[in-house]
């Protein structure tokens, strides 16, 4: 421990053997020149940048759990320790649930730019009064919020700034109180998951901010409304089948795209038209990033009615890594990367200049920093297992209001800096300019030729066949290409009953569809179904011209090979809907028999019977939909 004093701080403290003048003189002259460096004024901005609210130096020790941990819980007393001398907790609460927390020891004492009296600098507001209006800083209170949120935290949750005049447009439009529509690409934390759904969501939260901070008017001149629109798709795959769900929206202005979590599940590249070479195969990332590319080029090029401003939003990340009782530390480290998708997203984001917003990139380091011990502790409010409401990745509604909180800031920072370079007229070279605006795009990175004409070009064509049975809008859509059905039903089977798609569910198998579909420019027949842990099995899928079930007996017969082969039997391809992983996710599967353009046949899907790797009694078979390219 330093020694203390007293005394008013100076800053400069004299120690008990004393200092010579020349030293104290050469002290100063030195002090003073690295206050006039860029990186020594950053770092000590950044010291002191936490609410003003706590500007005491006591405050600005680092003691990481300042907010409560013990929220609704009913322990008398926690205690933890580790067997080092670094670090040592504890946390002592009385029974109305008062906590002391010291996580860290006390660190020396160092002065911030708000301790020197001199200083000009003039204060900033807390940040909640900053980001705010009146109206919504009660929902945003200290105790609403899953940890404290501060300054320094939120600063952190730019990591990509990317090209801004797409986001500047849209700044440019609440400025004029136009009225706005932002879309939400997202997965189960978009939604809502184990948070109350999604009246208790990020996106909700952040539209009724927009609401608040930017009122706007109706072209008619009387008070409007922003908009929040969602898919009902999951990752970057999925919205990569059903694209119509976002071309089909009549106007976008902004666009949110949060796949952090979900990307992570996408299994391979079916939809590869060449050989992406020996060594992507067992990466999901390269997976991710062929993906995300595709949908990133779509949207650079869509137009609704303007050029959309388009923001990666990186939210959550997954626990699972470390979160079972009997967890192996050395796999938990070695899949940290493979189980995180954010240097992926923050690597496409980067190469296609689209800004990143993230609330996972500062919050995962706060919450492992301290150790796997204290990663998944209660006690320690900034612990995965406080954060999240599963074992998975779902934030409590808490965490929502700080997603929130984490956009609203962002979107007030680049307001700043867009008001800032008009102002003073800064200059921007031709190159820095978005040139997507006029449709020039850079060459693909991940995607060959072949496949931007087919996913990117051709995804604009009109007459691509999209049969989506995810849409909750009902069999309106597509009743008319289904032929022939036995055993399948249309519902939604998730309990926020928002997860439609065509499903069989028999045990002894012989569940029969049939659907028309004809041929594209290419000729591609594309099925997406679900892949789960349990319940879920084997259905077979061929092509033929006739609305009758032509291999009943095969349909009727377990699998007991579930590899899939590229030897096929009389033209029936296999279709594998269970697999390790405990998670739900779409999958994609391109039918290795082709159709001519313009050529009509019948698509029949049969489910088999339980197969004795499949987990549970169920014997399920969810079918999302079919495109035909």
């Amino acid at each position: 421990m330093l020694p203390t004093s007293n005394a008013p701080s100076t800053g400069l403290q004299r120690s008990n053997m004393g200092i010579s003048k020349q030293s104290l003189l050469l002290g100063i002259i030195c002090f003073i020149a690295g206050m006039a460096t860029e990186s020594i004024f950053g770092a000590m901005s950044k010291i002191s940048v936490v609410d003003s609210r706590t500007s005491n130096v006591e405050s600005r020790r680092y003691n990481m759990l300042s907010s409560s941990p013990c929220q609704n819980r009913t322990d008398a007393t926690t205690s933890i320790s580790r067997d080092n001398s670094v670090l040592n907790a504890s946390t002592t609460c009385d029974c109305k649930c008062n906590c002391n927390q010291t996580f860290l020891p006390n660190e020396p004492e160092i002065m911030s730019i708000s301790d020197n009296k001199q200083s000009n600098t003039p204060a900033r507001a807390p940040i909640m009064e900053e980001t705010f209006p009146k109206n919504l800083q009660p929902t945003y209170a200290h105790q609403n919020l899953q940890f404290n949120v501060t300054r320094s935290m939120l600063r952190q949750s730019r990591p990509i700034v990317g090209n801004t005049q797409r986001l500047h447009g849209y700044l440019k439009k609440l400025h004029i109180k136009q009225c706005t529509t932002v879309l939400f690409l997202g997965g189960s934390v978009t939604d809502g998951h184990n948070a109350g759904g999604d009246k208790n969501a990020y996106p909700k939260f952040f539209v009724e901010w927009l609401n608040a901070k930017y009122p706007c008017v109706k072209k008619d001149g009387s008070p409007g409304m922003h908009e929040m629109k969602k898919t009902h798709a999951q990752n970057s795959q999925t919205h990569f089948i059903h694209w119509s769900m976002v071309s089909e929206i009549q106007e976008i202005d902004l666009v949110f795209i949060e796949f952090n979590v979900n990307d992570h599940f996408i299994k391979g590249i079916p939809h590869a038209l060449e050989d992406k070479g020996p060594d992507y195969g067992g990466l999901n990332e390269y997976a991710d990033c062929w993906y995300s590319e595709t949908m990133l080029r779509r949207l650079l090029l869509l137009r609704k009615p303007d050029p959309i401003a388009i923001v990666t939003f990186s939210a959550d990340y997954i626990g699972r890594s470390w979160a079972t009782a009997d967890m192996d530390p050395v796999n938990a480290r070695q899949t940290l990367f493979r189980y995180n998708e954010e240097p992926a997203k923050l690597w496409i984001s980067a190469m296609y200049e689209i800004p990143v917003f993230s609330a996972s990139i500062w919050m995962l380091p706060l919450a492992s920093k301290m150790g796997t011990a204290l990663q998944f502790n209660d006690s320690n409010p900034y612990s995965t297992s406080n954060w999240h409401a599963d074992r998975c990745c779902h934030p409590r509604r808490p965490g929502h209001l700080i997603l929130s909180m984490v956009l609203a800031h962002c979107m007030l920072e680049e307001e700043k800096e867009m008001i800032g370079q008009q102002s003073d007229n800064v200059a921007v070279e031709k190159i820095e300019r978005d040139l997507t605006y006029s449709g020039v795009m850079r060459d693909p990175i991940y995607l060959s030729l072949e496949e931007e004409a087919l996913y990117v070009q051709n995804a604009f064509d009109e007459h691509v066949a999209d049969i989506d049975f995810t849409d909750p809008r009902g069999d309106e859509l597509w009743k008319g290409y289904v032929v022939s059905n036995d055993g399948w039903t249309w519902y939604a089977d998730n309990r926020d009953n928002d997860k439609f798609g065509f499903i069989a569910n028999c045990t002894e198998g012989g569940s029969h569809i049939a659907l028309s579909v004809t041929g594209g420019k290419f000729g591609l027949i594309e099925l997406s179904y679900v892949m789960s842990y349990e319940g879920f099995g084997v259905s077979l899928a061929w092509l033929d011209g006739t609305n009758d079930n032509t291999n009943q007996g095969q349909c009727i017969k377990e699998i007991k090979e579930t590899i899939v082969s590229n030897v096929r039997t009389k033209e029936v391809e296999k279709l594998i809907a269970f697999w390790e992983e405990t998670a739900s996710v779409p999958t994609v599967q391109i039918l290795k028999n082709k159709l001519e353009e313009g050529e009509t046949k019948v698509l029949h899907i049969c489910l088999t019977p339980h197969n004795k790797h499949v987990k549970g009694t169920e014997n399920k078979f969810k079918l999302l939909g079919v495109r035909v390219y």
